[in-house]
């Protein structure tokens, strides 16, 4: 019986690879599953685990080839009982047997669609690995970094796509030379030892006075294989013209002269073969640190009594997608959390997703406590300044006109201000007034509106997608233009 033994060690990371080709392949599907996850998610949760992504059937199909309708076979299937030969009959269509086809079959089974678990890594790769913060510039003092992969090194294990073939052949190289060189210089001390004694048997041999004096080349001189080589040459040469005169003391010795290098040969063999072990290297990536900068994203959250408990979730999800996009893409951000009704106040990161507070709407006591805020701890020039605003619109139209200077005040310092209304009605007063600012100011202002929790993800990578210079929002995100009256 045959018996394999698998020496392989580590994974090679076929499987990661397979699986990365696998994903990209069915990515809609798992867009979808994402966006459901989001969805259906509680507010806290999202991502945590993974979610499962089904895969229809008939998507799983690979191309084929097989018999079309038409043409003509002749052919013996041993047991017929129905037919008899030159009888012709239509070639049945899907169904009636189980299986896999499309059609209805009352015998057999069929195959369920195939659901894959994708990994809360990947869950949040695809979420944010192409979003970024807009107008973010460098610095002083900077905390925040921000990362990008570039070659740091050779590791022994990897993914076949990082393999480093030239590294490799030369580690095996250096391997198989520091091996085999006390195996060869031990070789070459019998082969010597061979052709000395057959030369003493040559007519014209003269023995060496002192054996200690006899001239040996260098390795540097010439190569290890080369001499062994040229020895043996000599040895085949020798025996030739001297073998049969050989005494039995020097033939016993020149047997035992052959089974001592018959021993080193596997040795040699072994240390010429591939070792995945030590000699496979591959090319390892790191992050490196990009230029640093420093930054801080107020969030301002309506907790009016307007705001229903599903309009304060959705605002929730939103701002949790937010907090997980900064703790996920830079290592250092201040994140302040302000909650607001009539009074705004700012609290901790516990309250701010599950506090009760509420009462009625003031929206420009958040902004004057934002005000204050960038005064007091990041008015030194040295911060990126951020403001993300969620709200149902709903506002007393005195506070509402009161609010302008106070927002046109606050983009003088900030780099963006992202305004999320939340509701399945028209546009609100405040949403009017905020479209005049964005008409002002198209490259640091994004507004967005959420009828739904479907609409929470993708007004969110509008929001934080990477663009270039001097480009907003897209029209997936109804230009505030174009809805004002």
């Amino acid at each position: 019986m045959s018996e394999i033994i698998d020496r392989r060690g580590q994974s090679s990371g076929q499987t990661t690879a397979s699986r990365r080709r696998f994903r990209e392949r069915y990515k809609g599907y798992i867009k979808k599953a994402v966006d459901r996850a989001i969805s259906d998610g509680n507010v806290t949760d999202i991502g945590a685990g993974g979610t499962d992504v089904s895969i229809p059937k008939r998507d799983l199909k690979q191309p084929h080839i097989s018999h079309g309708q038409g043409g003509i076979n002749d052919i013996v299937h041993p047991g017929n009982k129905e037919f008899i030969g030159g009888e012709r009959f239509r070639r049945p269509n899907g169904g009636g047997s189980g299986g896999n086809g499309e059609g209805a079959g009352q015998n057999g089974g069929g195959e369920d669609d195939f659901t894959f678990h994708l990994s809360e890594e990947e869950f949040l790769k695809y979420l944010f690995d192409d979003l970024e913060l807009p107008n973010l510039e460098e610095k002083r003092e900077a905390d925040l970094t921000k990362y990008k992969r570039q070659r740091a090194g050779i590791v022994s294990s990897g993914p076949h796509s990082k393999l480093d073939l030239a590294r490799s052949k030369s580690e095996k190289l250096g391997r198989v030379m520091g091996m085999s060189a006390n195996a060869n210089r031990k070789m070459l001390a019998l082969l010597q030892e061979k052709r000395e004694i057959l030369r003493a048997y040559a007519p014209d041999y003269v023995p060496p006075a002192d054996p200690a004096k006899v001239k040996v080349v260098k390795p540097t001189e010439m190569p290890m294989a080369q001499r062994i080589r040229g020895i043996k040459g000599q040895i085949v040469k020798l025996s030739a013209e001297f073998g049969a005169a050989v005494e039995p003391n020097d033939s016993k010795r020149m047997a035992e002269i052959d089974a001592e290098i018959k021993k080193l040969a596997p040795g040699l063999r072994n240390a010429a073969a591939w070792n995945e072990s030590t000699d496979l290297k591959y090319r390892f990536d790191t992050k490196k640190p990009l230029p640093n900068s420093k930054a801080v994203m107020i969030c301002i959250m309506d907790v009016s009594g307007s705001m229903t408990q599903e309009h304060k979730d959705q605002a929730k999800i939103f701002y949790f997608l937010l907090y997980r996009f900064l703790k996920r893409h830079y290592l250092k951000t201040d994140i302040v959390f302000v909650r607001h009704h009539t009074e705004a106040k700012e609290v901790d990161e516990k309250e701010f997703f599950y506090g009760r507070e509420t009462g009625g709407t003031t929206v420009s006591s958040a902004l004057q406590l934002t005000r204050q805020i960038i005064d007091q701890r990041y008015g030194d020039g040295n911060w990126n300044i951020y403001g993300a605003q969620a709200s149902d619109g709903d506002n007393w139209a005195d506070d509402t006109r009161a609010c302008k200077p106070m927002i046109e005040d606050l983009l003088k310092d900030m780099q963006a201000y992202f305004y999320t209304e939340i509701t399945p009605r028209d546009h609100q007063n405040l949403w009017h007034m905020y479209a005049e600012i964005q008409a002002k100011h198209p490259d640091q202002f994004w507004m967005g509106q959420i009828r739904n929790r479907q609409e929470i993800f993708p007004i969110f990578r509008e929001f934080f997608q990477r663009r270039s210079a001097g480009t907003n929002v897209s029209a997936n995100l109804r230009p505030a233009s174009l809805d004002m009256v």
